[in-house]
């Protein structure tokens, strides 16, 4: 096992006890072996600790802490915090409410060796979702890269992932971000490396619930449409820190357009949205106004909206 690098799985958790132990089984169950297994705490109010605390007892692999307090509550903060502390050659994000295939592991470290490549992905799907249709991974590794991802069809769970560590330091969660936050993590990574190799193999299985966050979300409309206008607008703001690509930029700002003329109480905008809409657009900016007058005077915008998009 020695001759074999460390893989460390890191796995933010929040009042997952009832459910955890089937993901550390999955993971006690791994034919790839040298694994440590850090599980951060994000502020849990259930029997977490006790269950951690059996499993650690079993086997010396697993870790449990506790985000520290002068860091932001959130899965983010748990999944940096956890990188911190890991000690492995690669990396694997996990969640805490899924399963691990068998060879999940063996397989991703074989290719990511095999090809040298700076990370892998796998597949996912629902193991509890009945006549639920895959996520479909209609692509070629030949297709992957920063614009392709974000801007078309082209994505992925962040437990498809495992990446060499030296990779994953040089970037971080935002923490700071309540959604959207793997797809910038991503954006992140593909701006630094198109270095990846795709397996076409379900390695992930992942739990669906009708209570996750994201299930939330998407049975409100409008919480849905807000809840993606600040993802898109953060993640064009901290992205614009790393690169000013002008397709990347339109692209952002007119789904932030399309989310707030869909809402139909048309949210407030946050502070320099017009700018960049003007920095970005120019005189189209008018354009946006005209459908915003039309939206509130007759309750239509898709001509003016158009005529924006193009």
């Amino acid at each position: 096992m020695n001759n074999l690098p460390l893989v460390s799985i890191i796995i933010p958790t929040f009042n997952r006890a009832h459910i955890i132990e089937e993901t550390l089984d999955s993971v006690l169950a791994q034919t790839y072996k040298n694994w440590e297994c850090i599980v951060v705490d994000d502020g849990s109010t259930d029997d977490t600790e006790e269950v951690m605390a059996e499993y650690m007892a079993k086997d010396a692999r697993f870790q449990y802490h506790h985000r520290p307090e002068d860091r932001l509550p959130g899965g983010n903060a748990a999944r940096n915090y956890g990188f911190e502390v890991s000690k492995g050659e690669y990396i694997q994000w996990f969640d805490s409410d899924d399963l691990m295939d068998v060879e999940k592991l063996k397989v991703k470290v074989q290719t990511i060796i095999s090809y040298n490549v700076d990370f892998v992905i796998s597949k996912t799907k629902f193991f509890n979702k009945p006549n639920d249709i895959p996520y479909p991974y209609n692509y070629y590794d030949h297709e992957i890269n920063f614009l392709s991802f974000s801007t078309t069809h082209i994505s992925w769970f962040t437990p498809d992932m495992l990446l060499k560590k030296k990779i994953a330091a040089k970037i971080s969660f935002n923490e700071k971000l309540k959604a959207g936050q793997e797809f910038n993590y991503s954006c992140k990574l593909l701006l630094i490396t198109n270095k990846i190799k795709k397996i076409d193999r379900v390695l992930t299985h992942r739990r669906h619930t009708e209570n996750s966050i994201g299930s939330v979300r998407r049975k409100t409309n409008e919480k849905y449409l807000y809840t993606r206008f600040q993802s898109y607008w953060l993640n064009y703001k901290d992205i614009s820190q790393y690169t000013d690509n002008a397709q990347f930029n339109k692209h952002s700002l007119i789904v932030c357009v399309s989310c707030y003329l869909r809402s139909d109480k048309s949210f407030k905008l946050p502070d320099k949205f017009y700018k960049e809409l003007y920095r970005v657009f120019g005189i189209k900016i008018f354009y946006f106004f005209a459908s915003k007058w039309s939206k509130y005077f007759f309750n239509k915008y898709n001509y003016f909206y158009q005529k924006f998009k193009k």
